[in-house]
C-alpha cells in the first residue's frame, strides 16, 4: 500500500510527466545533433507510444493495484501493441532535416545505389515501376517521413544505407525547437524529482515489496 494520498498523488504525477520529459528530451537531442538522425519508423512510433502509454496505463493500475504481476502485464501488452499497430511496410523519420532538404537527400541517396527516378510533387517515382518513395514534412518538430512503397527487400536495405550515409555527409544546425524541447524536458524531469525526493525511503519500501 502506498503511504498517504500525497504519496500517491505524486507518484501517478511523476509516473505520467516523466516519460513525456524523457520523449522530449530525445527529440530535443535528435534535433540538436550535427548531422541529421535516421530512425525507423516503428522506433519513432515506439518511442511516442512508450511516451503517452502511463497517460493509460496509471488508471488501470489504480484500479487493478500495482503489483509485479500488473506492472508486467502493462508492459507487455504496451509491446503487443507496439507490435500491431507500428506502420507496417519500409519507413523512416528523419529528424533536424526540412522537407526541402529530406527530397534532395532522398534524390542523392536513389541515384547512390544506380536507381533512375521521376520528380513528384510528393515523392520520386521509381523507373521501370520499381517503387514510389514518398516523402512528408512536420514541421513543428523539424522531421521528415520517407516510406518506401513497392521494391523488394533488397532495395529497401539498399536504400536504408544509401539515405544514412548521405546524411552522415549533411552538416546541420541546433534548431531553436530543439533548445526548447531540451528545456523543457529538463523543467519537466527536475519537477516530480522535487515532489518525490522526500519521500525516497516509502519508494524504497514500495519497489521492495512489489520484489518480494
Amino acid at each position: 500500500m502506498l503511504a498517504g494520498d500525497a504519496f500517491g498523488a505524486s507518484a501517478e504525477i511523476a509516473t505520467v510527466v516523466v516519460p513525456v520529459a524523457v520523449y522530449f528530451l530525445v527529440l530535443g537531442l535528435l534535433n540538436s545533433r550535427p548531422h541529421p538522425q535516421l530512425l525507423s519508423g516503428r522506433l519513432d512510433f515506439a518511442l511516442l507510444t512508450a511516451a503517452i502509454s502511463p497517460l493509460f496505463a496509471v488508471p488501470v493500475l489504480g484500479y487493478f493495484g500495482i503489483s509485479l504481476l500488473s506492472v508486467a502485464t502493462a508492459v507487455a501488452l504496451l509491446a503487443l501493441g507496439i507490435a500491431m499497430l507500428a506502420p507496417k511496410g519500409r519507413t523512416w523519420v528523419v529528424y533536424n532535416l526540412q522537407g526541402s532538404e529530406a527530397r534532395r537527400a532522398v534524390a542523392a541517396a536513389l541515384r547512390s545505389i544506380g536507381l533512375d527516378f521521376q520528380a513528384r510533387p510528393n515523392g520520386y517515382c521509381l523507373a521501370d515501376q520499381q517503387g514510389f518513395v514518398r516523402i512528408s514534412e512536420f514541421a513543428p518538430l523539424r522531421n521528415a517521413s520517407v516510406r518506401l512503397d513497392g521494391g523488394d527487400a533488397d532495395l529497401a536495405r539498399r536504400f536504408e544505407r544509401a539515405l544514412g550515409k548521405v546524411l552522415k555527409g549533411y552538416r546541420v544546425q541546433t534548431s531553436p525547437m530543439a533548445v526548447s524541447l531540451l528545456l523543457v524536458a529538463t523543467a519537466m524531469l527536475v519537477a516530480p524529482l522535487t515532489m518525490m525526493a522526500h519521500r525516497v525511503p516509502e519508494i524504497v519500501r514500495l519497489l521492495t515489496d512489489l520484489l518480494q
